[in-house]
């Protein structure tokens, strides 16, 4: 009987730490969700939960509903993968609700720092996803290019605006939500180049149920459909399919590359420079990409160790 309570309670103790390890990455992916310029599957695949990621979403089925509907309450979270889901999304929502505004007026008000954050922690993700690509060949290398010239072709494209009608927020959720899994392009970039950015955040902040419904629709549609897809590709051809998002991420450099020279006074057209002069604001930006290149390394190799403890 001790025997059965110990091994209970060691079980409960791994799961206590698996669901606030799940939650931590939840936080880290919601964080990057809500910046223009990273994506959220880039936290993903840095923090080693990428491949479980795309296969729960994928294995999420219409019959769960009907799970539900019988007060299968069991089959129904068994079948959406809930002791790894809800930790993960509780922590993705607690960022997007409570960083959003920060991290928004950080953005406005203190660009280069976080950009030059931002601009460590993706070349760092490059250099990570590449490290656990499993023998690179002249395919993979192609496709790393392709992916390249993709990601940077995204971060060139100008914004417009669009308007409030409904179905235009539920494209907007299908999209956003593919780019979310997708390492290198960013959903929230990807709203502001469809003029939905400010919109949806300022529904969040206001709490619009219609708008906020609407783009969820969108957003569950298109994760749910695009997952399916992206799963075959990584069980049929994960090393492609990595080369891939390795060159999308590195193709997004551009977006937030945090030293910037507008063309002909057009801040959204511009060259990326160095800085011309080393002054504290520069300084703290490039500490913080080193700050940044660093703590993704760390969190690489701490995930590496968690995912290995029994």
């Amino acid at each position: 009987m001790t025997q059965d309570t110990d091994s209970i309670a060691s079980q409960l103790r791994i799961a206590r730490q698996r669901a606030l390890g799940l939650f931590v990455r939840g936080i880290c992916m919601g964080t990057a969700d809500v910046i223009p310029g990273v994506s959220g599957g880039t936290m993903a695949l840095i923090t080693g939960i990428y491949d479980e990621l795309v296969a729960t979403i994928a294995g999420v089925h219409p019959r769960i509903i009907g799970d539900l509907g019988k007060a299968r309450f069991a089959a129904a979270l068994q079948g959406i993968n809930a002791s790894f889901l809800v930790p993960l999304l509780a922590g993705i929502f607690t960022a997007v609700l409570s960083l959003a505004k920060a991290i928004t007026y950080l953005l406005e008000h203190h660009p280069e720092p976080v950009w030059g954050a931002l601009t460590g922690l993706i070349l760092a993700s490059v250099l990570v996803v590449a490290r656990h690509i499993d023998g690179w060949s002249v395919s993979s290398g192609l496709l790393a290019i392709v992916g390249a010239g993709i990601g940077y072709a995204v971060t060139i494209l100008v914004p417009v605006e669009t308007g409030l009608q409904f179905y235009k927020f539920i494209g907007a959720g299908i999209i956003a939500s593919i780019a979310m899994i997708l390492p290198g392009i960013s959903g929230s970039f990807l709203l502001v180049l469809m003029g939905k950015y400010t919109q949806v955040l300022t529904a969040i902040h206001e709490r619009e149920l219609t708008v906020i419904g609407f783009f969820g629709i969108g957003f569950l549609i298109g994760i749910l459909g695009f997952s399916r897809l992206l799963k075959r590709l990584l069980a049929n051809h994960h090393r492609l399919t990595m080369a891939f998002l390795t060159g999308l991420m590195a193709g997004s450099l551009r977006k937030v590359w945090p030293f910037r020279l507008p063309i002909d006074g057009d801040v959204e057209n511009y060259t990326c420079v160095l800085p011309e002069v080393f002054d504290s604001e520069a300084m703290l930006t490039i500490a913080l990409m080193a700050i940044a290149f660093v703590l993704v390394l760390g969190i690489e190799r701490l995930a590496g160790k968690v995912s290995k403890s029994p």
